[in-house]
C-alpha cells in the first residue's frame, strides 16, 4: 500500500474520482441504528449555499461597532478583564443587535451551520480588547466556552504558523502554513477571529458532513460501515498521559441523526510526527473511507471570505472544515487567528453516547468541587501550540 499522506495531492484526487466512475453502489444499507437520510438545512450542496451569500454574512454597520465598543468600555470599567465573567449581562447590547447575534446560534444549530460576522478592525484594539470584544460577541451567540488544551484549562487558542519559515516538522498541521485536510475539532460551535490574514492563501473551507453522509448512504454505504467501526487513533503525545484512542469516527445520534468526528491526522501523521509503529496500520477499507471523506467533502466545499477582523461561527457537529496553504511572504506570525470552542446550552444539542466522555472533558468541570477554572491567554506565547488537543 502506498504511503498515506495527510493532505492528498491533486493527482490522488483525480485517481479517486476516476476509480469512483467504475464503482457500482453496494447494496448493504446504512449501519444498524443510523438514519437512511439526514433531512435538514444542515445538509446542503455547494451551489445552494453559494447562491445565498447574504444569508451567511452578517455585516456590522458603523453604529453596531460603536455599540460593541461601548459594551467593551463598560466591561473594562466594571470587571477589569476578568474574561470568564463576560456574559450578555456584563457585555450588554441593545435588543436589535443582541437579537441579530442570537440568530447566529439558530443558524448554526438549525440552519446551514455557519455564519461570518464582518466589520471589525482589530488594529483599533489592544490584545486584551480584541479578546474581550470577541468573547462579548460570542456571549450573545453561544455563551459556554470549551477547553481546547490537553490539560483542560485554556479556553482561547492562538492559531499561527509557529513552524516559521524553516518549517518545524514537529508541529501539528494547524500550526504550520500547510493546507489542512477536512476534519472536525470535536466541539459544538467552532469560532475563529481573524486578527490578521496571510497575503496569499489561508482561506477556511467548509463542507456539510450531513450532505456527505447522504451522498455516502446513496452511493457508498459500505464507507459508512467502515467509519462506524472502531479505529485506533494516535495522539502523538506521551502515551502514559494520552494513550491511543479506540473509537468510531461516525456515531449514531438518536432519534434520526449522526455525528462525524473526523481527522486524517491520527492515521497519516504529519511531517516528522508519524504514526507509532506499534499501532496497527490502516486497512484498505479505512484508507478508502478517509479518502472518500476528504475528496467528497472537498467537492462540496465553499471557501469563506475571511478578511481581517472577520469572525466565523461553525457548527462542528454538522460541518467539516479545511484550510488552504498560505504564504506569509517573509513575515513571521503574520496570519493570526483566535479560536474558541463554544456551546449554546439553550439549543439542547444531544451528544452520542460514544462521544459524551470527550464532550464532558471539553465543556464540563475541571475542578474537584465541580467548578471550572478557565485560563485566557490574550497574547500568543511561543510553545503553547504544543498544548492543544486537536490541530487538524
Amino acid at each position: 500500500m502506498a504511503a498515506l499522506s495527510y493532505h492528498p495531492s491533486e493527482s490522488h484526487a483525480l485517481h479517486f474520482w476516476e476509480k469512483e466512475k467504475g464503482n457500482e453502489a453496494i447494496d448493504v444499507g446504512v449501519p444498524d441504528g443510523f438514519p437512511e437520510h439526514l433531512d435538514s438545512p444542515l445538509a446542503w450542496t455547494k451551489g445552494e449555499v453559494e447562491a445565498k451569500r447574504s444569508d451567511w454574512v452578517l455585516e456590522l454597520e458603523p453604529d453596531d461597532v460603536k455599540t460593541l465598543e461601548a459594551a467593551l468600555a463598560s466591561f473594562e470599567t466594571s470587571h477589569s478583564y476578568n474574561l470568564s465573567r463576560i456574559s450578555p449581562e456584563t457585555f450588554p447590547l441593545p435588543g436589535a443587535l443582541a437579537g441579530r447575534l442570537k440568530q447566529i446560534s439558530d443558524q448554526c444549530y438549525h440552519g446551514i451551520g455557519f455564519k461570518v460576522v464582518h466589520g471589525l478592525n482589530p488594529s483599533r484594539y489592544t490584545d486584551e480588547q480584541n479578546v474581550a470584544i470577541y468573547a462579548g460577541i460570542a456571549a450573545h451567540i453561544a455563551p459556554q466556552h470549551g477547553f481546547l488544551d490537553k490539560n483542560h484549562e485554556k479556553v482561547l487558542c492562538h492559531v499561527v504558523n509557529a513552524a516559521g519559515a524553516s518549517f518545524d516538522h514537529k508541529k501539528s498541521p494547524g500550526f504550520t502554513n500547510s493546507a489542512l485536510s477536512f476534519h472536525s475539532d470535536n466541539c459544538e460551535i467552532l469560532s475563529l477571529y481573524a486578527l490578521n490574514i496571510a497575503p496569499t492563501g489561508g482561506r477556511t473551507l467548509v463542507s456539510s458532513s450531513w450532505q456527505l453522509y447522504n451522498d455516502l448512504a446513496a452511493r457508498r454505504p459500505e464507507v459508512l460501515h467502515t467509519l462506524a467501526d472502531n479505529w485506533v487513533l494516535d495522539t502523538f503525545k506521551d502515551y502514559s498521559q494520552n494513550p491511543p484512542l479506540t473509537t468510531p469516527f461516525l456515531h449514531p445520534l438518536p432519534p434520526d441523526s449522526a455525528l462525524l468526528r473526523f481527522s486524517r491526522y491520527p492515521l497519516t501523521g504529519f511531517g516528522n510526527r508519524q504514526r507509532h509503529p506499534s499501532l496497527p496500520p490502516p486497512t484498505s477499507a479505512q484508507v478508502t473511507a478517509i479518502d472518500a471523506v476528504q475528496f467528497m467533502a472537498a467537492r462540496n466545499a465553499i471557501p469563506l471570505p475571511m478578511e481581517k477582523g472577520d469572525i466565523v461561527f461553525i457548527n462542528d457537529m454538522a460541518l467539516l472544515h479545511a484550510r488552504e496553504s498560505f504564504d506569509e511572504e517573509g513575515g513571521y506570525l503574520t496570519r493570526h487567528l483566535l479560536k474558541f470552542y463554544l456551546r449554546d446550552p439553550e439549543q439542547g444539542q444531544l451528544v452520542p453516547e460514544g462521544a459524551r466522555e470527550a464532550w464532558e472533558r471539553v465543556y464540563g468541570a475541571n475542578m474537584e468541587d465541580g467548578g471550572r477554572r478557565e485560563v485566557w491567554c490574550p497574547r500568543y506565547e511561543t510553545g503553547t501550540e504544543n498544548d492543544w488537543n486537536t490541530n487538524g
